[in-house]
């Protein structure tokens, strides 16, 4: 299962890296890195007869992040600052 995960990680951040994402910028490590923690460490989460676990759980981490973790605000071109 670890070398599922490792397999699946390494493909995410090469598709990171190839389209000009910075992984060095706080909130895209941060979304990297507990994800990784989530997906290799064994995490679960049970709600009644529901549990996520493993890459199940790091997807759902994943994504939940990305939405409420701050981004850059975009300008649009007509607009000024």
């Amino acid at each position: 299962m670890i070398l599922l995960f490792g397999a699946i990680a390494v493909v995410g951040l090469n598709t990171l890296v190839r389209s000009g994402h910075d992984l060095t910028e706080a909130r895209n490590l941060a979304i990297v890195a507990l994800t990784l923690v989530c997906g290799i460490g064994g995490m679960s989460l049970s709600f009644g007869s529901l549990s996520f676990s493993g890459i199940g759980l790091a997807g759902i981490v994943a994504v939940v992040l990305n939405l409420v973790l701050p981004g850059h605000r975009e300008v649009p071109e007509n607009e000024d600052i």
